[in-house]
C-alpha cells in the first residue's frame, strides 16, 4: 500500500501576503515541507494500516508499540504549522492515492498551556473525551456504545487514582507508578482509546501533540506519557519539537533524583547513552521526519504582492532580496562582506520579514519609514552593523528634510561617529571595543607621535560601538609642511584688481586648506599644518549626501541657489577639525608634535581661506549640474553603506601609506599634492571594487614611490593592476596624458553596471579630485621633506665647491678599460650637477655620461660577459650619483635605459 502513494510533483512555495494568516488551511500552492508531507502522509499511512490489523489477545493484555511520529526541526522552521495542516495533508493524499483508510484527527495539545497541576495523562484522557462527545451526541439511540464508552473511561479514570490521594504531593507519573495497578492503567487506557475509535468509527486517531520542547519543565513527563500509555496501537501521536533541547531535559533527569535536586544518581557519560537509548524508544528512528532548512526552499519561493492596487504581482524570492539589496544598500556589490545583513533563518523570519518590508513597499518613496522597518529588523535580529545603518539613513533623511534647514555632513551621521555610538543606549548585541581596536597593534613602533596618543585613549577603555572602525588619523612628524615650504609656493591671498571684493582664484591654496589643518592645541608656542584626509573624504561624501535630485541642468538660478546652500555647509566644515582625526577625537587636549624652525609668515596664514570656501562652493554646485542625469539611479540614504565601506577601506590603507611613508626613505620627493593623488587613487579604486562583479583586485594601488607614475594616471593605468582590472572595468581609458581619463564609459556594461559607473565618473571628477590635475600641480606643490631653503643654497654651494675640488684619482676610478669606457670629465660633471640643482630630468645624452656607454654597445655584448660588464657599469654610475649627492635608486633605477639594457640582464 505504501508503494501505492506516489510522490507528488513539487510546486513553488507561494507565500501570499494578501492571505489574513498563512498558517491555517493552507492550499496545495502554499505548501513549504513538500518533502516532508510526502514522507508524513507515508508514514502514517503504515501505522494506520499497522491499527486496523492489531486485534487484542486472548489473554487480554494489550500490546504496546511505539510508533509515534515526530515532526523535528529548530525553531521557527513552521513544526506548528506543519502540524495544523497535517489532516488536509492526509485528506489529498487519501483521496490522490485512493486510500480506504479512516483516521479521525484530534486537535493538537499544547503542553505549553497546561495548569501548574495539570497530570498530562488526565489532559489526553479529557481530550479524547471531548473529541467523542460530539459523535455521542449523534448517537443517542444507540445506548449500547455509550455505554460501554462511559464505562471505560470509568476503567482508566480509577486506575489513575482517586482526587484525595492528590495529598501525598506525587503528581504525574510518579503517581502512576505507585499504583499496584500499573498494567491495569495501561489495559483500561487500551480499552478507552478503542471505544474512542467505536465510537469514532475509524481505524485509528492520531493525537498531535504540539511544542513539547518549550514546555521545559513538562517535557519529560509528556514523553513518559506518550511512552507509557499512548503505545496502543490504535492511537498515533505525532509530536513536534528539537531534538536538541529534549536531549539536556531528559539527561538531567537521569542524573538527578526526583525528590533530591542535588543527588548524582549516574554518571554523565551514562546519563547521555541513556538519554538515546529512551528517545530510540519513544520516537523511533524510522518515524522521525525533519523539516527542511529555510535556506533549502527560498530558491523555489514565488511573492504574491497586490499593494495598494488591484494588480497582482509575483516575484521570486532571489527577486524580492536583490531588490531589498539594492534598497538598502544602493550599489554595494557585497565584497568584504560589505553587504552582510541579518537574513532571516527560519519560516517564521522569512514571513515576517516579507510581510513587514513587502515588494511594493520597496517601491514606495516613504524612505524613513523603511528604514525604521530595516531598524526594527535589526533590533529583532540583534544585529549591530544593520542597526547603526539605519539608524545612520534616517539621520540622513532627517537632516535632508527641507523643513529643518539643514545638512548632512559625517559628524553627524552615527556610523561615522565613535563618540554617537559609545553614547548611544541602545544594546550593543556583539559590539566592538574601540579601544583595543584602535590601539593594540595598530600605532606603529616608528610613530612615536602616535605612541604619544596611547594615554589618551585609555580614556574610552571599555566603551564599544556598533561597527569595527578604521584606525583613526594621528599625527606623523613626517606629514607636517614647514612654513618656508607654504610661502615658497605662494598661497598668500590676492585681491582681484578689477573686482577688488574678490580674491583671486589660488588652486595651491585650495589644495592647503582642503588636506591640511593647524587649529589644534599645542604644548608650543606654534601649530604645524599637519596632513590630514579626513575633510577631503568628508568634502566628497556630504556632496553625495547633500545631492538634491530636484536640481535641472543648465539653469543658473539652481546654480546660484545651490551654491548658496554650499557656502555654510562648507563654512562649518572647514571651521571645524576634520572629522576623523585624533584632534577630533580629543578636542580640549594639547599635542607635543614640534614646532622647531618654523616661520613666522606660515603661521600669519588664516586655517582656512574664504577662496577656498566660495571656489568650492562654485564648484561643487557646477559638479551638480552637470552630474544630476548620473545620479538618478540612487537615493541618498541609499548610498550610504558603500561610503562607510569605502570609507573602512580608504582610511586602513591611508594609514598603510603613512607608516610605509614615514620610516621609508624612498620617498624623498614627495609632495602634498602627490599625497592627494595618492589619496585620489586609493578612493577611487575602493569605490570601484565594491561595485564592480567578482573577481577585483586587492592590490595597493598608490604606494609605489616612483613620483612619474603618481603624477601621470594615464602612465600609471598601464603599470597598476588594480586601476587596469577595477577602474578599467567600467571605463574605456583614452590613451593621451591630459585627457579626461573618466569621459567614456564602457559601452558593453549592463543596466546595472551601467549605473554604477556613472556613480563612479561622478566621483571621480569630484572638484577635489579635479584640483589635483591643474597645471600647477604637475610638477608637485608643498614638498614634504624639503629643507629650509637658506640651508638648500648654502649645501647646494658646498656641493658645487666639492665638485670643483674633486681629485683626478676620484674621476679615474670611473674609468672601465675592460670595456673601453673613458673616466667622466669634471666639466660633465659639472654639467649633471647643474641640472640636478635645476631639478631637471636626465636626458638619453646624460644616461651615457653616467653609464659610459650606448644602448647599442651594451646590446652587443654576448655570453657570460655580459653579467660582469653589467656590474662595472652599474658600479661607475653608483659613484658619479654619489660625487652628484644623488640616491641611483631613487635617480635611476627606474629610467628606461637603466630597465631596458641593464637591469635583466
Amino acid at each position: 500500500m505504501i508503494d501505492q502513494i506516489k510522490k507528488p510533483e513539487k510546486t513553488p512555495i507561494i507565500l501570499d501576503l494578501n492571505t489574513v494568516d498563512f498558517e491555517r488551511d493552507i492550499k496545495d500552492g502554499e505548501v513549504w515541507q513538500q518533502d516532508a508531507v510526502y514522507e508524513f502522509n507515508k508514514r502514517l499511512t503504515n501505522t494506520a494500516l499497522q491499527a486496523r490489523k492489531y486485534e487484542r489477545t486472548q489473554s487480554n493484555n494489550p500490546i504496546i508499540i511505539h510508533d509515534a511520529i515526530f515532526i523535528g526541526g529548530a525553531r521557527g522552521t513552521g513544526k506548528t504549522v506543519f502540524l495544523q495542516n497535517i489532516k488536509s495533508f492526509w485528506k489529498k493524499c487519501q483521496k490522490d492515492n485512493d486510500l480506504d483508510i479512516k483516521i479521525h484527527f484530534c486537535n493538537s495539545i499544547d503542553p505549553t498551556l497546561l495548569v501548574d497541576h495539570d497530570n498530562f495523562a488526565n489532559v489526553v484522557i479529557a481530550h479524547l473525551y471531548n473529541e467523542v462527545e460530539n459523535n455521542l451526541e449523534s448517537k443517542s439511540g444507540e445506548g449500547s456504545s455509550q455505554d460501554a464508552f462511559y464505562n471505560a473511561l470509568r476503567g482508566v479514570s480509577k486506575s489513575l487514582g482517586k482526587q484525595e490521594h492528590l495529598d501525598d504531593g506525587l503528581s504525574g507519573l510518579d503517581r502512576i507508578v505507585k499504583y499496584r495497578s500499573g498494567i491495569q492503567l495501561v489495559s483500561h487506557f487500551d480499552t478507552y482509546i478503542n471505544e474512542c475509535k467505536n465510537v469514532l468509527e475509524v481505524d485509528a486517531i492520531v493525537l498531535p501533540i504540539d511544542d513539547i520542547d518549550m514546555a521545559l519543565g513538562r517535557s519529560y513527563e509528556v514523553l513518559d506519557v506518550v511512552r507509557r500509555l499512548l503505545g496502543c496501537p490504535k492511537i498515533i501521536p505525532v509530536i513536534t519539537g528539537d531534538l536538541e533541547l529534549y536531549e539536556p531535559i531528559i539527561e538531567n533527569r537521569f542524573i538527578k533524583d526526583q525528590d533530591n535536586k542535588s543527588n548524582e544518581i549516574i554518571a554523565s557519560k551514562q546519563a547521555k547513552k541513556l538519554t538515546q537509548e529512551y528517545l530510540k524508544k519513544v520516537i523511533p528512528h524510522n518515524n522521525r521526519i525533519s523539516l527542511a532548512p529555510i535556506a533549502r526552499l527560498l530558491p523555489s519561493m514565488k511573492i504574491i504582492d497586490f499593494g495598494t492596487s488591484n494588480i497582482r504581482s509575483e516575484i521570486t524570492y532571489q527577486y524580492y532580496i536583490k531588490k531589498l539589496m539594492t534598497c538598502f544598500f544602493g550599489p554595494l556589490n557585497g565584497e568584504e562582506k560589505s553587504c552582510d545583513w541579518p537574513k532571516p533563518e527560519s519560516a517564521r523570519e522569512v514571513t515576517q520579514l516579507i510581510r513587514d518590508i513587502s515588494p511594493s513597499e520597496l517601491k514606495t518613496e516613504n524612505r524613513a519609514e523603511l528604514w525604521q522597518r530595516y531598524k526594527v529588523w535589526a533590533c529583532l535580529k540583534q544585529n549591530d552593523v544593520a542597526y547603526s545603518n539605519a539608524i545612520t539613513a534616517q539621520q540622513i533623511e532627517d537632516l535632508r528634510d527641507d523643513k529643518n534647514l539643514d545638512y548632512v555632513t559625517l559628524t553627524k551621521l552615527h556610523a561615522f561617529n565613535p563618540l554617537m555610538q559609545m553614547e548611544d543606549l541602545t544594546p550593543k548585541w556583539q559590539g566592538k571595543k574601540f579601544f583595543e581596536e584602535q590601539v593594540a597593534d595598530n600605532l606603529n613602533t616608528d610613530n612615536l607621535l602616535a605612541k604619544d596618543m596611547y594615554q589618551y585613549f585609555e580614556k574610552y577603555k571599555g566603551r564599544t560601538v556598533y561597527k569595527s572602525m578604521p584606525v583613526i588619523e594621528h599625527f606623523y612628524s613626517k606629514f607636517k609642511l614647514g612654513g618656508d615650504v607654504i610661502i615658497f609656493e605662494n598661497v598668500e591671498d590676492m585681491k582681484n584688481e578689477e573686482e577688488p571684493a574678490t580674491i583671486i582664484r589660488n588652486n595651491k591654496r585650495m589644495l592647503l586648506d582642503i588636506f591640511t589643518y593647524n587649529n589644534y592645541y599645542s604644548l608650543g608656542l606654534k601649530t604645524q599644518r599637519q596632513i590630514f584626509f579626513s575633510r577631503a573624504y568628508e568634502l566628497l561624501t556630504i556632496s553625495l549626501l547633500n545631492f538634491d535630485f530636484n536640481t535641472t541642468n543648465n539653469h543658473s538660478l539652481d546654480k546660484k541657489a545651490r551654491k548658496r546652500k554650499w557656502k555654510p555647509i562648507l563654512q562649518d566644515l572647514f571651521g571645524r577639525v576634520p572629522f576623523y582625526t585624533v584632534p577630533a577625537l580629543f578636542p580640549t587636549k594639547a599635542f607635543n608634535i614640534g614646532t622647531e624652525n618654523e616661520e613666522e609668515s606660515a603661521n600669519s596664514l588664516k586655517a582656512v581661506s574664504k577662496m577656498t570656501i566660495n571656489e568650492l562652493a562654485n564648484d561643487i554646485a557646477t559638479w551638480e549640474m552637470d552630474n544630476v542625469a548620473n545620479l538618478q539611479g540612487y537615493k541618498n540614504e541609499s548610498l550610504m553603506p558603500i561610503l562607510f565601506a569605502v570609507f573602512n577601506k580608504v582610511f586602513t590603507q591611508v594609514r598603510l601609506l603613512k607608516d610605509t611613508v614615514q620610516k621609508s626613505q624612498n620617498y624623498p620627493g614627495e609632495t602634498l599634492s602627490d599625497l592627494a593623488l595618492r589619496f585620489k587613487y586609493i578612493t577611487i579604486n575602493a569605490f570601484a571594487t565594491f561595485m564592480k562583479p567578482a573577481p577585483v583586485v586587492l592590490q595597493n594601488v598608490a604606494f609605489t614611490p616612483n613620483l612619474d607614475l603618481i603624477r601621470d594616471f594615464n602612465q600609471h593605468r598601464s603599470y597598476s593592476p588594480p586601476i587596469r582590472d577595477n577602474i578599467g572595468y567600467f571605463f574605456k581609458f583614452p590613451g593621451k596624458k591630459g585627457n579626461d581619463q573618466f569621459s567614456k564609459i564602457k559601452e558593453k556594461l549592463t543596466e546595472e553596471y551601467k549605473h554604477k559607473a556613472l556613480l563612479l565618473q561622478v566621483i571621480a571628477r569630484h572638484p577635489i579630485f579635479e584640483l589635483l590635475e591643474k597645471q600647477e600641480m604637475s610638477n608637485g606643490a608643498f614638498n614634504l621633506f624639503k629643507k629650509n631653503i637658506f640651508v638648500e643654497k648654502i649645501e647646494a654651494i658646498q656641493v658645487a665647491h666639492e665638485i670643483s675640488s674633486i681629485q683626478d684619482s676620484t674621476l679615474e676610478e670611473t674609468n672601465i678599460p675592460e670595456i673601453g669606457v673613458e673616466p667622466v670629465t669634471i666639466e660633465e660633471l659639472k654639467k649633471l650637477h647643474q641640472k640636478v640643482k635645476e631639478k631637471e630630468k636626465f636626458n638619453k645624452n646624460d644616461h651615457l655620461i653616467i653609464f659610459g656607454l650606448t644602448e647599442g654597445e651594451i646590446t652587443a655584448w654576448k655570453g657570460e660577459s655580459k653579467h660582469e660588464n653589467k656590474n662595472l657599469v652599474v658600479q661607475r654610475a653608483k659613484l658619479i650619483c654619489e660625487l652628484l649627492g644623488l640616491s641611483f635608486n631613487h635617480r635611476l633605477a627606474k629610467v628606461k635605459f637603466y630597465t631596458d639594457n641593464l637591469k635583466d640582464l
